[in-house]
């Protein structure tokens, strides 16, 4: 099993010529996808980052609403407790007014009180005597005059 012998008629030039041309295009088309991956991942990332900014814009839009009305309702609700302060002044005083008018009143009783008392006691002490004196006249112990 011999084989005959193989003869190359190429030149080894131009087999290393054709070598060269086709790891030129392989190093075209590489080059060719390289830049097309790369053009892609820019888009991409383009895409990212202004998704991205749109979501921070929103997010920060929602944060000032909600810090906005927050800010109306602790403004509510401190208008709110300054009135119901000044309700509570104006009705404390209101009451204060009216414990000094009773006050002045329970005053005005307790001095006709003292007078009605005396005067009662005056009327007493006449009809006692009073009794008394007809009591000793029915009963003879005084004599006519």
């Amino acid at each position: 099993m011999n084989q005959a012998p193989v003869t190359v008629t190429y030149s080894l030039e131009e087999v290393l010529g054709q070598i060269n041309q086709k790891l030129d295009r392989l190093d075209e088309k590489i080059d060719r996808q390289s830049e097309a991956t790369n053009r892609k991942i820019d888009k991409s990332q383009e895409e990212t980052n202004r998704k991205i900014d749109n979501l921070q814009k929103e997010i920060n839009h929602k944060i000032d609403n909600l810090q906005e009305e927050t800010n109306r309702k602790i403004d509510n609700l401190q208008k709110e407790i300054t009135d119901f302060r000044i309700e509570t002044k104006v009705a404390l005083e209101t009451v204060k007014g009216e414990l000094k008018v009773l006050e002045e009143k329970g005053n005005g009783l307790s001095k006709r009180l003292e007078n009605q008392e005396f005067v009662n006691r005056g009327i007493l002490v006449a009809l006692v005597i009073a009794i008394l004196g007809s009591a000793a006249k029915l009963l003879g112990w005084v004599g006519n005059p």
